[in-house]
């Protein structure tokens, strides 16, 4: 009884978000603040599904849509291809913004300020075509430098 009490405190303190009886983490969700008629962002978050699962849909009220994206480097240049859904491996991290996957908020219907707390609606499909809906919160991030590293599949910022 006390493990699970303190799972739960724990959990509460990290700021992540939980679906169902526990099989979708969301942590480390943010953006940046936007410049001047800035009308897309970048969505940074780390989902991860206790089960195989799809990722089929990322919704926000603050923009048109939200494209899930595969990114490849090719001639000198990054190229976005959207897709409809995106596999989630079981007990891995995906780690969107690093890795060759990208989330896309496009259509801004408002500037991105810093400090903003953004609500954030993810799709996730188990087995079964069975739905389950995580909502989260995205924080608005300054638009400055930062010493970013990748370890193994955990984003560490150094601020």
């Amino acid at each position: 009884m006390w493990g699970k009490l303190v799972a739960v405190v724990l959990l509460a303190a990290t700021g992540s978000a939980w679906a169902g009886d526990h099989d979708v983490l969301v942590q480390k969700v943010w953006l940046r603040e936007s410049v001047p008629g800035q009308d897309s962002a970048s969505l940074q978050l780390n989902l991860t599904s206790t089960k195989p699962a799809t990722l089929v849909a990322v919704e926000t009220p603050l923009a048109a849509a939200v494209k899930i994206q595969r990114l490849s480097a090719g001639r000198g240049k990054l190229h976005a291809r959207e897709v409809g859904s995106l596999r989630l491996p079981r007990n891995r991290a995906v780690v969107f913004g690093d890795r060759g996957v990208a989330l896309m908020l496009t259509g801004l219907k408002r500037p991105l300020h810093v400090g903003d707390k953004i609500p954030v609606t993810l799709t996730v499909e188990f087995a079964k075509r069975q739905l389950r809906k995580v909502e989260t919160e995205a924080e608005v991030r300054p638009l400055e430098l930062s010493y970013m590293h990748y370890s193994g599949r955990e984003v560490h910022d150094h601020r």
